[in-house]
């Protein structure tokens, strides 16, 4: 009998993954239909913000002495010191009183309400290093530093290295596979994604309108079923192979579709965009998560196109607008449904813009960027972490454009996220190997 390990070396020779997509996030999943072990329900949703989002325009410091120094680094693509919207009990931070960007409204609304804060300069870590140690050995570098793939996949699988084999939100699962219900725990609205992608669990790909994702029209269903079915029965182990995951597939998303047609109508407001069409499906799904019976459920959803090395400020505008209404709406439809300490969401991006800006009136690729939580009962209004010294050439600047070298690890971070969701520290070391070089998770309650 072919094993999955064969198939895959075939599939991928074959070229089938691709053909299939997203097939293999929606199949190769051991199902855990354990008794549920965790009483109260918790989730998490990760909105990964691809390009690299520029986070020295994300978070500004506005006392007039910092912002002159961080008007005249930036240039052109400075924010007015009037523009950012004030961040309550900031005043402390090593930059003085900080302001988001004035496109989120409604994150800023939500911090100073105590319900959201800021992981100040993370970014993937081998441990926490000197400019002068990164200079001298490359190798302390994460591997393909400024590399668009190699950021986004140290992001999701918390490492540092460019081609992990498994996400941090796979090996959670993993752990958590005995809350999961009737479906695997870890879900992606947005194709592909290593980071639902555990050692023995896999995710399943959230299909929505307007989405990435195409479902099969309604009236083919029947057809496609029972085509996939007879074609299960092949002597050819490739066409019966990709049958069963069909035939798997189209189980999977009716159970998704059961569950998000499931419970009151949510009254938030999702943008028409393809990334609110995403984030209102997964909102509608954990509105009807007692029909996959989960206590435990990951989310991965990314929003694109923030990499901009020109005109950064129209456009970056744009993005965040996109990103604040559907987090807003996203935190109003949790508010409907009782959870917002329940559920937590935060960013993550390839890595952060240098702090200088270039020809285009845009910036280039950076490192240590500024990450967003959001809700899960946290206390919020508040910096978590180090910001950079604003010098360019300086100990916090890897080079001489402001390109900033972390203070904390995506490791710290992703694994106090894990310590939330109610891992134990032996599964926090399983899960998160490399937090062995550094001192525990990043404390977040």
């Amino acid at each position: 009998m072919i094993t999955r390990r064969d198939f895959l070396k075939l599939s991928n020779r074959a070229g089938i993954a691709a053909a299939t997509m997203p097939l293999w996030s929606n199949e190769l999943s051991i199902r855990a239909f354990a008794q549920l072990s965790s009483p109260q329900y918790k989730a998490v949703l990760v909105i990964a913000l691809t390009g690299g989002n520029d986070g020295n325009n994300m978070i500004v410091p506005i006392d007039t002495h910092v912002y002159q120094q961080y008007s005249q680094l930036r240039g052109k693509v400075a924010l007015s010191q009037s523009a950012p919207l004030p961040l309550d009990g900031t005043a402390n931070s090593s930059l003085g009183t900080l302001g988001l960007h004035p496109s989120l409204v409604n994150v800023a609304r939500r911090f100073n309400k105590r319900q959201a804060l800021v992981v100040a300069n993370v970014g993937p870590l081998v441990k926490k290093l000197t400019k002068a140690q990164l200079l001298n050995s490359e190798s302390l570098q994460p591997q393909a530093l400024l590399s668009h793939p190699a950021g986004v996949a140290q992001w999701q699988s918390a490492t540092t290295v460019a081609l992990p084999d498994s996400g941090w939100g796979g090996r959670i699962a993993d752990v958590l596979s005995g809350d999961s219900g009737s479906l695997p725990p870890a879900f992606s609205a947005s194709g592909s994604s290593i980071f639902t992608v555990g050692h023995s669990v896999q995710g399943v790909a959230v299909q929505s309108q307007g989405g990435g994702a195409i479902a099969i029209p309604s009236g083919l269903q029947a057809a496609v079923q029972t085509i996939a079915e007879s074609d299960a029965q092949s002597s050819n182990l490739i066409v019966s192979q990709v049958a069963r995951l069909r035939k798997s597939s189209m189980e999977e998303q009716a159970l998704l579709l059961k569950a998000a047609g499931y419970g009151p109508t949510l009254n938030a407001k999702f943008s028409t965009s393809a990334f609110g069409a995403s984030m209102k499906m997964i909102a509608q799904i954990i509105n009807g998560r007692s029909i996959i019976g989960a206590s435990r459920q990951l989310f991965y959803c990314a929003q694109g196109n923030y990499d901009h090395h020109q005109q950064l400020i129209t456009n970056q505008a744009a993005n965040l607008s996109d990103l604040d209404a559907n987090l807003g709406a996203f935190m109003d439809a949790l508010d409907e449904m009782g959870l917002t300490d329940q559920v937590m969401v935060c960013t993550h991006s390839d890595f952060n813009r240098t702090m200088q800006s270039n020809m285009n009136l845009g910036t280039d690729h950076g490192w240590g960027n500024h990450q967003i939580i959001i809700g899960g009962g946290l206390t919020g209004g508040r910096i978590v972490g180090d910001f950079p010294d604003l010098d360019l050439g300086g100990d916090s600047d890897m080079g001489t454009q402001g390109i900033w070298i972390p203070t904390t690890s995506v490791t710290q971070m992703t694994a106090g996220i894990g310590s939330w969701m109610g891992l134990t520290s032996d599964q926090i070391s399983s899960v998160f190997p490399d937090l062995t070089n550094f001192q525990g998770p990043l404390q977040l309650s």
